[in-house]
């Protein structure tokens, strides 16, 4: 032990000591400052556990568990309330979901946990003009969003900065390595992911599971695929009839701190993504070089559980979706692969933002509020 301090310096040992003493409860209330960064620490290590072993262990079935780390214990996600976070690293619960702030922080070299980011991260994808996430918050400098066109929107009618940086899988990493990514393609072959519709809160959607398998089976027939990963959302239903060489994943509740490093292995280790739903998976896949598919089996939506202008407003959202898939389907069907390709990723573009990504550089300035982004938030 003497050994140890002696190497450390002068600086080093007093450090150190200090280190020892609040940890052991001596020096309060940094004592109870340095418990809940703990608390925070152990939630990462035990979420990235079960996320690293349910991808590495073979045969290959990434099915992540869909409990919640909450003081030093899993929980069943069904037990805690709607959109509950037991993420304490951000001032706002919703920037813990599916791990947008340690993506963005490890992308700039920030400390996972530490500073707070004086930002609404805004988890996922709006399309209509009225739909809302957060209300702005005193202690927030604005927002940060995927898309130029939802940056404007959020400007105008908050008033407030809003800053698109591009799609959120852009910043998420792998959990395997080029290596095992690149053994598991061989042994897969050619793979084809499944993210369909499904419910979220007190928003219910249905469909034909039935005929939604039917279409992706003849979908992989047709696109020459070998393997079928199908993505299950942490809600829905287990589907038993499912055809059994095919491969169920999870990437477990959206307070899964890694739940966008789960996604990106998935997108990695498949060629093409086949969908019924516009959504956040969309942009993701052709981000990432994905062949797109649209799958015909339609969804509907039930907002009985909702009421007055909550309820209009997802009407509304929903509609818009609707007329977004159908130009997305037509402009799939073009007979020119790369002119299908082109017309796509411009219909995507304005709600993801490919051209927005930032540098870590370019984002550490941003974050700890020392620049602005060039292109600023007019641009839709």
């Amino acid at each position: 032990m003497g050994m140890v301090l002696g190497k450390l310096g002068m600086n080093g040992r007093l450090r150190q000591r200090l280190r020892w003493f609040i940890r052991a409860g001596h020096v309060s209330p940094l004592s109870r400052l340095a418990k809940v960064d703990r608390d925070q620490w152990m939630a990462l290590a035990a979420y990235r556990g079960l996320v690293q072993q349910a991808f590495e262990l073979p045969p290959f079935a990434p099915r992540v568990s869909s409990v919640l780390w909450d003081q030093g214990a899993f929980h069943r996600s069904g037990d805690c309330r709607a959109f509950f976070s037991p993420g304490r690293r951000e001032p706002e619960d919703s920037s813990h979901h599916y791990g947008h702030d340690i993506q963005i922080k490890r992308h700039a070299g920030l400390p996972l946990i530490g500073s707070p980011l004086f930002w609404l991260l805004e988890h996922g994808l709006k399309v209509s003009r009225s739909a809302t996430f957060e209300s702005p918050r005193g202690w927030s400098r604005g927002y940060l969003c995927m898309g130029p066109r939802r940056a404007l929107w959020l400007q105008e009618r908050f008033g407030r900065p809003a800053e698109a940086i591009g799609p959120w899988i852009a910043y998420a990493q792998p959990l395997l390595s080029a290596a095992e990514i690149a053994g598991l393609r061989q042994q897969l072959g050619p793979t084809l992911l499944v993210v369909l519709a499904h419910s979220w809160d007190r928003v219910e959607r249905r469909m034909d599971q039935r005929a939604c398998i039917e279409a992706v089976a003849q979908q992989a027939a047709r696109g020459g695929y070998r393997s079928v990963i199908w993505l299950r959302h942490w809600q829905d239903p287990e589907l038993p009839d499912l055809p059994r060489q095919w491969i169920v994943a999870c990437n477990g509740h959206r307070s899964n701190p890694w739940f966008l490093d789960a996604m990106r292995t998935l997108l990695e280790l498949s060629d093409g993504l086949v969908s019924n739903a516009f959504g956040t998976h969309l942009g993701y896949g052709v981000a990432l070089g994905k062949r797109l598919h649209w799958l015909p089996v339609e969804a509907e939506q039930d907002l009985s559980g909702l009421h007055g202008a909550k309820a209009e407003e997802e009407a509304a959202e929903w509609s818009e979706r609707q007329r977004l898939s159908a130009e997305l389907a037509s402009r799939l069907a073009l007979p020119d692969p790369a002119a299908a390709d082109a017309a796509v990723r411009e219909l995507l573009s304005p709600y993801w933002g490919f051209e927005r990504v930032l540098s870590p550089d370019r984002l550490r300035r941003l974050l700890l509020g020392r620049s602005q982004l060039p292109w600023g938030t007019g641009h839709a």
